[in-house]
């Protein structure tokens, strides 16, 4: 069998990535000001493992939305976060298929989070990174669910992210996330990057009626059958 890999999937970097003013707590999340685009590397470092697993991938932002396009496990996945209607859809580019969670879960607002008082969100100061100036913020969840975080993220004037560097853990296991985002470009995006395609299909994989919501259970559900067959 071959070696075990993190326990990293796209929806849940999605989580992580999402995550991501005198000194004090933050009321509202920085959300970045401009239109843009970015490279994007994700060094997962899984406790008690011996290599940190790497993935790699692009950010295209514009108000109100997110797309994050990763290469994990040989496999192509595109996220879109559509904060505004408080939607998320992860796409399959190579079957052309997609789930959808409308009720976010995985992809809630993390202003929403700050406001409900499940992430805190404090101001430590400014720093250089990759040659640029940011400010830096600590991150900490404060809710009382299984799954938690620690971490700080960079941003800079833009709000733009720079540098996420931070720990999760849930269900007894615990990983160190890092994430470098190079060769920024502020640019105009295409509206079309942030929609489902028309050609795409409800994603059924035995969860239920194609075109049935998917719930964060499912999507761990198969996430974890992914694994399986990734360890084989």
């Amino acid at each position: 069998m071959k070696r075990q890999q993190p326990i990293i999937t796209a929806v849940y970097a999605a989580i992580i990535l999402s995550l991501a003013v005198p000194s004090g707590a933050v009321e509202k999340f920085p959300y970045p000001t401009v239109e843009f685009s970015a490279d994007l590397t994700m060094t997962i470092q899984q406790a008690g493992g011996d290599q940190p697993h790497v993935l790699r991938g692009k950010i295209y932002s514009i108000r109100g939305k997110e797309r994050r396009d990763i290469a994990s496990f040989g496999r192509r996945t595109a996220i879109i976060n559509d904060r505004e209607n408080d939607r998320m859809w992860t796409l399959m580019p190579d079957q052309k298929m997609y789930m959808r969670n409308p009720d976010s879960g995985a992809g809630k607002d993390p202003e929403r989070m700050i406001r409900d008082g499940e992430l805190k969100m404090t101001e430590m100061g400014t720093e250089t990174v990759n040659g640029r100036k940011a400010t830096k913020y600590k991150l900490e969840s404060t809710g009382n669910g299984s799954d938690a975080f620690s971490g700080y993220a960079w941003l800079n004037e833009q709000n733009i992210p720079l540098r996420f560097e931070g720990t999760a853990s849930g269900s007894g296991m615990r990983q160190d996330i890092k994430i470098e985002y190079t060769n920024i470009v502020v640019a105009r995006q295409d509206p079309q990057l942030f929609v489902v395609p028309s050609d795409y299909r409800p994603m059924n994989a035995g969860m239920g009626a194609s075109g049935q919501s998917v719930t964060p259970e499912k999507i761990k559900e198969l996430m974890k059958k992914l694994k399986q067959q990734e360890a084989q």
